[in-house]
């Protein structure tokens, strides 16, 4: 992805880009950074942005589904394919402010604090959630369990499960050992 796209910085987030129309009622086939993917379906309202800086002004998501490794979005004010082959190339932005909480704290990071995580190859729990950073590739979670801490990259190759109060996880060799050995 080549494409630099000119927006305040301070004010908004690029998470993905229209990669073409789709069908005749408007829709927009979209790709997503990879860390965002995970949490798109939680806004309610995005920006586009061009090249050159030219921006819309917030519009509504009205339908999202997904479709292999993109995204549908049926945007409020965009109805006919014309309209969405306009939007090709532009970028995908969400309000800084919409993305995090009242802390100050992405909102997604709230979304797992508390959970149960569980090993699936064992069944036994590892530890709750305690926190979720992001090392430059992809999310991590603290896991933490007495004095051990375990970090649990954030990927579909481990993370098999998970909902409201449990993730369920699949780790690769020597990965829960790491804490034990520290």
């Amino acid at each position: 992805m080549s494409e630099q796209y000119l927006f305040p910085a301070d004010q908004y987030v690029l998470v993905g880009r229209v990669t073409k129309a789709h069908g005749l009622r408007g829709e927009l086939k979209i790709i997503l950074f990879p860390d965002q993917a995970e949490y798109f379906y939680d806004y309610s309202r995005v920006a586009l942005v061009a090249t050159d800086g030219r921006m819309t002004a917030m519009l509504d998501l009205m339908q999202i589904r997904k479709q292999g490794n993109k995204i549908i979005l049926k945007l409020a004010t965009i109805d006919t394919k014309n309209e969405a082959d306009l939007t090709v190339g532009m970028g995908i932005l969400l309000l800084k402010e919409d993305t995090l909480d009242q802390a100050g704290q992405k909102r997604h990071c709230r979304r797992f604090e508390g959970c149960t995580v569980k090993s699936i190859d064992r069944g036994e729990i590892i530890g709750t959630v305690t926190g979720l950073f992001h090392n430059g590739a992809h999310d991590i979670l603290v896991v933490r369990s007495g004095s051990d801490e375990h970090l649990i990259p954030l990927i579909d190759e481990i993370v098999v499960a998970c909902n409201d109060r449990e993730i369920l996880i699949d780790p690769p060799p020597g990965l829960l050992e790491l804490a034990s050995e520290a």
